[in-house]
């Protein structure tokens, strides 16, 4: 029984050792060291008939030269470094030693020589080390990019998959509360209206969060595609305004649009535009005051960009925020503003970046903030597959309750 127990406990480690080994073979007898084996033992056999007919050393030169590029394009940088020391190491030989001697002094020729194949050969291992340490910097740098992008990519799969499982019964719940309240299945009194209002109210709340992680997992797997096509901004604005108006009734504030009549029309996703207006409109109005304002503007700027800045008379952002303000999962907010994500801006600055555009944002306490977006009038088209434009429940809830700041 104990060796049994040992010869099972020591299984794992003889594996990797033969994993490990089976590696190194595989690195050992690649494809570059195949090439590169193959180009050195031709230039060392054709070496010598090489200098003594044209046609040869045209096949020496035209095999060095080859595989050298064979081995740049496999980005075996140090290899393919080597080919060319030992092309020069050869060139340097023949012509070393057709070269007539200078004799000045017996012990100094030997000593001067001696000093100077010395430095060439120093600085050769230099080249090939450099050479070597790039590749290899090369391919790590690839290899961390590839974890990484599965990483975001394994990420953004779960998130979405349970983002997907959460709004199911989320949705539900809303349909329901929203049937029970508008009287179909019977009247209800006050106390019960109360009740389902409160389910309705953080059933909604939830929604828009789980849609606001949803954005930010596809965002930052690159999942995100514009479709840029006309939009006209007077209409968009009225659009984004009447969707907010009954939370800015509610809350006392003032909303006021100005769009410049230059601005007729742009070319840009309509859908993540109305993402990030509605973004800042909801902020706006969540971190301002009763009674205070909000003010849109949309304007010409200079090079064929626009800007849109909205501006609020709340609170105010304090210095020791403003680095970290688009950072994702990062809230500014107190906590009588309610509970959210910090995704908010963070996504907006990505449609933003998105369309080739900026954000800037400007704040004082106990003042209030302006948001400015400068964007330009034609976003460049992107192709996307033509179903990832269907307009999907997760794309039609605008995140009217997101907590950004």
């Amino acid at each position: 029984m104990t060796k049994t127990a040992r010869s099972g406990r020591f299984q794992p480690s003889e594996h990797n050792t033969m994993h490990a080994l089976k590696q190194k073979l595989s690195r050992t007898f690649g494809p570059d060291s195949l090439i590169f084996g193959s180009a050195v033992l031709f230039l060392v056999f054709m070496h010598q008939m090489a200098f003594e007919d044209r046609f040869i050393l045209i096949l020496y030169y035209l095999a060095a030269v080859g595989s050298a590029y064979a081995l740049v394009r496999r980005r075996a940088l140090g290899l393919a470094s080597a080919i060319v020391a030992v092309v020069t190491a050869t060139m340097f030989a023949q012509l070393y030693y057709a070269a007539e001697p200078t004799t000045w002094s017996p012990i100094f020729d030997a000593v001067r020589d001696m000093a100077a194949l010395g430095a060439v050969l120093f600085l050769t291992v230099r080249v090939l080390m450099a050479s070597y340490r790039l590749q290899r910097e090369e391919k790590q740098r690839a290899l961390e990019n590839q974890i990484q992008e599965q990483l975001v990519a394994m990420r953004a799969q779960a998130l979405r998959q349970t983002s997907h499982e959460v709004r199911t019964p989320l949705s539900t719940i809303t349909a329901i509360s929203e049937t029970l309240l508008d009287g179909s299945t019977g009247e209800l009194n006050e106390s019960q209206r109360e009740f389902v209002q409160d389910i309705d109210d953080s059933a909604q709340h939830l929604l828009a969060l789980v849609n606001d992680i949803l954005d930010y997992a596809k965002a930052e797997a690159g999942m995100i595609r514009l479709a840029p096509q006309p939009v006209a901004l007077a209409e968009l604005v009225s659009q984004c305004v009447s969707m907010v108006s009954v939370r800015a009734k509610d809350e006392e504030i003032s909303i006021t649009a100005q769009v410049d009549v230059e601005l007729n029309e742009v070319i840009a996703d309509p859908l993540r535009l109305r993402q990030i207006l509605l973004n800042l409109l909801s902020n706006a109005i969540k971190y301002n005051s009763s009674g205070g304002s909000v003010i849109v503007q949309i304007r010409p700027d200079e090079k064929n960009m626009f800007r849109i800045s909205v501006r609020d008379t709340g609170r105010g952002i304090a210095p020791e925020h403003m680095e970290h303000l688009f950072e994702p999962y990062y809230q500014a907010a107190i906590a009588d503003q309610g509970i959210g994500t910090g995704l908010g801006l963070a996504i907006i600055k990505h449609l933003t970046e998105l369309h080739g555009g900026t954000i800037d944002v400007e704040s004082v306490v106990d003042t209030g903030t302006m948001f400015t977006i400068r964007l330009p009038r034609e976003a460049e088209m992107c192709d996307e597959p033509a179903g990832e434009r269907t307009l999907r429940p997760e794309d039609a809830v605008l995140n009217l309750d997101l907590a950004g700041v």
